[in-house]
């Protein structure tokens, strides 16, 4: 499989466009994170009690009409069933992707960032009692120093979303991706990756190590989402080396490509 570059990087709900996705550390938890909303910052409407879980997630009261269950407490996505990227290697065409791509909880992310829906409507029931009328719409310049859009209206053009990763893995071996019972890359690897040896279990990976949140953890039903790379939480997600101020809520770092060798044996 030819190396595929990560590209949904979670956006900034808060920050201003200027900002590189710099915004609080992470791992250190949901207040005052970039899905901290509760400001009213970038014309959002804010919770008139300053609550932060509140615009996605409610004790009671919750969603009971669709599959939509961590006590939702947001609209719908307006998007429809988006089509999935399309395989480059033909080896993949038997890797099946879901009839919706955007399955579990990546259809939960897609209700702030598809660009359309509002990113403040919520309340009981998700009947509005903030009706909310702001979508993400602006653009932020990233880590890089590139313009680059906080939301998602094409599939095609993102990492792939939508599949059984252990029917991938099975198709495509462990010479090329790692079972879904390893750990996400823990320590820094940008000093070793140009050397990095791709045997699981031994040589600069084993040295790399692997943190306790395993793959297996983060797929939904087994199929790879939003969530399989990115903590929303800001809770148990990798910090940059220093220098670097960037907060992608990635479960391994970008330095020496981390996160994509988390998963991919190059």
């Amino acid at each position: 499989m030819k190396k595929i570059a990560v590209a949904l990087a979670v956006a900034s709900l808060a920050a201003t466009a200027s900002v590189a996705l710099a915004g609080p550390g992470a791992a250190t938890g949901i207040n005052g994170s970039m899905h901290d909303i509760t400001s009213g910052a970038a014309g959002y409407t804010g919770d008139s009690l300053g609550r932060t879980c509140v615009f996605c997630h409610t004790p009671h009261n919750a969603r009971t009409t669709d599959s939509l269950v961590p006590l939702w407490n947001h609209a719908d996505s307006a998007l429809p069933v988006m089509a999935p990227y399309a395989w480059v290697a033909p080896t993949n065409a038997s890797i099946a992707i879901a009839s919706d791509p955007l399955i579990g909880p990546s259809r939960l992310c897609m209700a702030c960032h598809d660009g359309t829906t509002a990113v403040d409507s919520h309340g009981s029931a998700a009947a509005g009692d903030v009706a909310g009328t702001t979508p993400m719409t602006s653009s932020y310049t990233d880590a890089l120093g590139a313009t680059a859009k906080r939301f998602i209206t094409d599939l095609t053009v993102t990492h792939p979303i939508g599949f059984q990763y252990d029917e991938a893995a099975g198709v495509r071996g462990t010479a090329e991706i790692v079972p879904s019972s390893h750990g996400f890359i823990k320590n820094d690897i940008s000093t070793v990756s140009a050397t990095w040896d791709t045997t699981l279990g031994s040589g600069s990976r084993a040295t790399a190590g692997e943190s306790d949140k395993k793959i297996k953890d983060t797929l939904y039903g087994g199929f790879m989402t939003c969530a399989t790379c990115h903590d929303v939480h800001n809770s148990v997600n990798a910090k940059p080396n220093a220098g670097h101020s960037y907060n992608y809520f990635l479960y391994a770092k970008e330095e020496g490509s981390a996160i994509c060798l988390s998963c991919h044996v190059k």
